[in-house]
């Protein structure tokens, strides 16, 4: 086996790669043994929870993830059968493991397979922490290899947390909102890990459902696990042409939401989350402020601004958004690819919960149609439109170009006002905004706008373009 460094790095959230290429058993058990000797020395471990995705071989490489556990004299135990990183990082959380581990690439094409490490309190892995892992591994990678190539699988424990999340997640929002009206819904898990799930509450919160592609396929019925709408077409379909009243859908790993209404259409994180927003606050139940990533929509600051509370802004990715709750700084947050985060919940992600929370206030409201047509009364409506290009060592260009990025996106609007927590972002007198910055998880560079009229977001994207394109031709 080989004895050289290999070289891996914790993204927004996680290791990932291709699998079979640079994501193989080998990488796994060195990510496992990296992560369980500095977890062991920094915080102490004993209990370690394994949860795996519906991926192709998600669930071989958990076994090797609890095999290394087993050498390190640790107690862990395994899903049985694929399971949403939420619904792991609660029962991890609630049954005192130290650590759990999930295998998973979220939303990411069948190609690619990840590692993320979530903490004891459900929150996923800071970078402090993932940092020092990576730094643990470069330093003593002769010795986590010698220790990790003879190793041998071993059996555990298995363990299947559907049940008690569902019956959590039921409990847990109907004491909030109260279910009146009975909604036909349907439900699409794109042959992953939210099979069941959603389903099971949205009956126990009265609805009528169907669940369609329902049987787990490690390709997704050839398309990304990602809820958009070029993957969710038979969703759209059934939504819109009045066949049912609200569609569901959620990625790869479950933490990520998109709803359709039978009006409204397709409705992404930044349609979801003015309503979330507005209901919890109108209930009293959002006090200290709101926590939102640089990409997400701004109707958050203008309901914030209606209620008196703060609204904080982080770079992408859920665990700022987490960090923020976590000291008490926020009550909820958000981030515009699809996922919430609750104080009361997890510190982390959960499409499902937040599926279920949106349905018990609609409920409860009287429609999901009528919920979306008052907050956007009250507030306008957004236009949002992200462009992804093809681009390797993305952070590093915008990072080469931060000057002129600045400068010439400055130049498309009027009092223009520079964000740089997380790439280059640019607010104008109007209300809208550009941004341009690296992927963390994917060798994209990622192009997001904002505005109160599609022709806005259009020309902000156009012209965004157009300046990436004369810096990589130079």
């Amino acid at each position: 086996m080989e004895r050289r460094a290999l070289s891996f790095h914790f993204g927004t959230d996680g290791v990932r790669g291709v699998i079979d290429e640079e994501f193989n058993e080998f990488l796994v058990a060195v990510l496992a043994e990296s992560t369980f000797r500095y977890w062991s020395r920094r915080y102490g471990l004993h209990k370690v929870f394994v949860s795996f995705d519906a991926r192709r071989k998600s669930r071989d490489f958990a076994t090797i993830v609890a095999s290394v556990a087993v050498n390190h004299g640790l107690d862990v135990i395994m899903v049985s059968k694929p399971t949403p990183t939420p619904t792991a990082a609660w029962y991890g959380s609630k049954f005192g493991f130290d650590l759990t581990i999930q295998i998973t690439a979220s939303h990411n094409p069948p190609i690619y397979n990840g590692f993320k490490v979530i903490t004891s309190k459900g929150s996923p892995a800071q970078e402090e922490d993932t940092d020092e892992i990576e730094r643990l591994y470069n330093n003593e990678y002769e010795d986590i290899h010698k220790s990790v190539e003879t190793l041998e699988l071993r059996p555990v424990p298995t363990v299947n947390p559907a049940p008690e999340y569902i019956n959590y997640v039921y409990e847990s929002v109907t004491r909030m909102f109260k279910p009146r009206t009975r909604f036909r819904v349907i439900i699409d898990p794109i042959y992953a890990t939210s099979i069941g799930y959603t389903s099971e509450v949205m009956r126990r919160l009265g609805m009528d459902v169907t669940e369609i592609h329902n049987n787990y396929d490690s390709s997704f019925g050839g398309r990304d696990p990602n809820p958009e709408p070029q993957n969710i077409p038979e969703l759209i379909q059934e939504v819109t042409s009045g066949k049912y009243d609200i569609g569901i859908s959620h990625d790869g790993d479950s933490d990520r939401i998109a709803l359709v209404d039978k009006v409204h259409g397709y409705l992404s994180a930044n349609d979801i989350l003015p309503i979330v927003v507005e209901r919890l606050a109108s209930a009293s139940m959002i006090r200290r402020g709101i926590v939102r990533t640089v990409s997400t929509t701004h109707i958050l600051d203008s309901i914030a601004a209606k209620y008196g509370f703060k609204v904080i802004e982080v770079p992408v990715g859920v665990k700022y958004v987490a960090r923020a709750i976590m000291s008490g700084e926020a009550d909820m947050g958000g981030e515009e690819s699809g996922g919430l985060v609750y104080s009361w919940h997890i510190p982390d992600k959960d499409g499902i919960y937040t599926a279920s929370l949106i349905i018990a206030m609609a409920s409860e409201y009287g429609s999901l149609t009528n919920l979306i047509s008052d907050v956007r009364g009250k507030y306008g409506r957004a236009y949002f439109k992200r462009v992804d290009l093809d681009m390797r060592n993305s952070k590093k260009f915008v990072n080469d170009n931060k000057e002129v990025l600045l400068k010439m996106l400055s130049s498309l609007g009027t009092n223009p006002r520079p964000i740089t927590i997380d790439g280059i972002k640019v607010i104008f007198s109007d209300n809208s905004w550009i941004l341009i910055r690296g992927s963390g998880t994917e060798p994209k560079l990622r192009i997001y706008s904002e505005a109160l009229n599609p022709g806005r977001v259009e020309e902000l994207i156009n012209n965004a373009i157009n300046i990436i394109n004369k810096l990589r031709s130079n």
